[in-house]
């Protein structure tokens, strides 16, 4: 991608005004300054591509005077591929002197975020100012300081510029475009959207855009003109737009960042798949996705403004996850919570849970509404006990096939990558000893395993693969939501405790006679020892409790309804795990309105 040369007299009074500002130059006197700009050579570095890279010899101080540069950390070999903006550098400030000053070998990556200038000071001449004018230096150094301190107290940076990339003349880039802008200043005070009629403007004038903006759309061409490249070099992410009703076979839009293999950094992509009056088929979205060329995938309804949304906030790091632990019945809690998120007008953009919360988190993954939720949760769990189909415990309690077929029922054949807001669910891989995120494959087959309680039900055999209930490992898996970063995390703990307790005279284990005396004579009184069911439920769930204790503190907003007057299995309980959910939540969400501005991140 070629990179239009400034002239060298408007490069050099750009230079010569930041000259002046900058804390190692701002104190010379004028002809000390003619002596630096003198030994200064400029550098224009196109979107992307990389000054130095962590380990290289430090040998040179570098100025910018525009665009944007990133410096990067790769804190171990996982992320060698994906390294971790830690700062951004704008025009008038140095990048470098720290490794020149200690006299080592750089310990980061740093390149080009947009179209830049900068210019070297090589280390002789370096060192030659800072020993004729040592006053520079204090003054250095409290830059540098303060630019530490400020990148230490920052969240994870967050796009503000985003590439629309059409994937092809059918798609409806301008009326979506339209869109997003609108719902972008819904975020944002001032939103800017450019087309090719900005390809002659120097890099200053963009960055000037970027100032003057909350955010900016860089509407490319559907095609890889002289202006898509340089939306591809400007954009913090790269948004591509596919006519997801149009029957065409995939291409991947201008072989996106593919020739930088080499690249200090890649931008996020985004895929953005368009539906015009209807939600995704069944199975439909899998073979739109490029083989995972995409961080993640968007459905949009252009005709539901709340779609369009919802994809601003999820694009802008200004998202709601809500993550739902697993708990048997207590589960349909999640339920009232929900209800009353909706009714406060608290936005639920991603989901993910565990077990029985996995189950009603896909329901509202997939645009259920209240009555829906409470109908086809109701209909599959009340008037249908799923553990109902005892089998020989050669392997489980239950055969499983009564909870497959509600599951199949409730889901059909979709995919994950079907529904509509973003979504995960947990299982344990007793395989691997590990805990196992699920953002791909058939629904229901995920949510079976998820449910899976050892000895309750069969595991689900996957790829030679063996899981069961997630709630063995992680029951509340709220970092996952977290580590997606984008934006606020409601989370929903369900307290699994008083879920199992024995009479106060039982000291053995019941006979089997024992067991038929009860069972004739006694059978309307509660059975004074847990049954097998109760004390696998709750086996399953006790070696994640720690774990959830400790993550708890993870969510921005934590809800934890009371829930231990009600049975782990007792699916009639229905009703009442909603009301304590719905109260639970309005209660909480009452509390946070009375926080500081600052800290009431998802209200509105």
């Amino acid at each position: 991608m070629s990179l239009a040369e400034p002239s060298e007299d408007t490069a050099r009074q750009r230079l010569q005004k930041v000259l002046q500002q900058t804390p190692l130059f701002a104190d010379l006197d004028p002809e000390a300054l003619k002596v630096v700009e003198h030994e200064l050579t400029l550098l224009v570095l196109p979107g992307g591509a990389s000054l130095f890279r962590a380990g290289e010899p430090a040998d040179a101080v570098y100025v910018v005077t525009s665009g944007c540069l990133g410096v990067f950390r790769h804190e171990s070999e996982a992320e060698a591929l994906e390294p971790v903006l830690i700062a951004e550098v704008p025009p008038g400030n140095l990048v470098g002197e720290m490794s020149l000053l200690s006299q080592g070998k750089r310990t980061r990556s740093v390149a080009a975020l947009r179209d830049s200038e900068v210019w070297r000071l090589p280390q002789t001449s370096f060192n030659a100012l800072t020993s004729h004018h040592p006053e520079v230096l204090p003054a250095l150094m409290r830059s540098v300081v303060a630019r530490n301190a400020a990148d230490a107290g920052k969240r994870r940076r967050q796009p503000r510029t985003f590439a629309l990339l059409p994937s092809g003349p059918d798609v409806p880039a301008a009326r979506f475009a339209v869109l997003l802008a609108n719902a972008l200043a819904r975020i944002g005070d001032h939103v800017q959207m450019l087309g090719s009629e900005s390809l002659d403007q120097e890099p200053e004038w963009f960055a000037r855009c970027e100032l003057e903006s909350s955010f900016v759309l860089y509407r490319a061409d559907p095609t890889l003109t002289p202006w898509t490249e340089l939306c591809l070099r400007q954009a913090d992410c790269l948004v591509v737009v596919r006519n997801a009703d149009n029957d065409a076979p995939t291409r991947v839009p201008f072989e996106i960042e593919t020739a930088q293999s080499g690249a200090v950094f890649h931008r996020r992509r985004e895929l953005v798949l368009l539906h015009e009056g209807h939600d995704p088929k069944a199975g439909s979205t899998a073979p739109l996705l490029a083989g995972g060329l995409y961080g993640h995938h968007h459905h949009v309804r252009l005709d539901i403004h709340a779609d369009i949304d919802r994809l601003a906030r999820i694009l802008t790091g200004h998202a709601v996850g809500v993550v739902m632990a697993g708990g048997g019945a207590r589960a349909f809690t999640h339920i009232g919570v929900v209800k009353a998120l909706r009714e406060a007008g608290v936005p639920i953009d991603l989901v993910g849970g565990t077990s029985m919360g996995a189950i009603v988190a896909a329901g509202v993954a997939s645009r259920w509404n209240d009555e829906e939720l409470d109908a086809r949760f109701r209909r599959a769990f009340v008037d249908n006990n799923p553990l109902s189909d005892y089998t020989v415990p050669l392997i489980s309690l239950f055969a499983g096939r009564r909870v497959t077929r509600l599951l199949r029922m409730a889901f059909g054949e979709k995919d994950i990558e079907d529904l509509i807001l973003p979504y995960y669910c947990m299982t344990a891989n007793l395989t691997t000893s590990k805990a196992d995120i699920h953002t791909v494959g058939r629904l229901w087959r995920w949510l079976r395993a998820s449910v899976s309680i050892p000895g309750v039900m069969p595991p689900f055999n996957e790829a030679g693969e063996v899981h069961v209930d997630g709630g063995v490992i992680d029951n509340f898996p709220v970092r996952a939501m977290q580590r997606l970063g984008r934006g606020v995390t409601i989370g929903v703990d369900i307290d699994t405790g008083g879920a199992l307790a024995a009479g106060e005279g039982v000291m053995e284990p019941w006979s089997a006679w024992q067991f038929f005396r009860r069972l004739v004579w006694k059978r309307n009184e509660t059975l004074p020892i847990p049954s097998i069911v109760r004390i696998l439920l709750r086996s399953a769930l006790v070696a994640s409790t720690s774990r959830a204790a400790e993550d708890r503190g993870a969510a921005e907003l934590l809800i934890v309804p009371p829930m231990t007057h009600i049975d782990l299995l007792d699916w009639t309980s229905f009703d009442a795990a909603i009301e304590v959910g719905y109260r639970t939540t309005m209660e909480a969400l009452e509390k946070a309105r009375t926080l500081p501005v600052g800290a009431r991140l998802f209200l509105s």
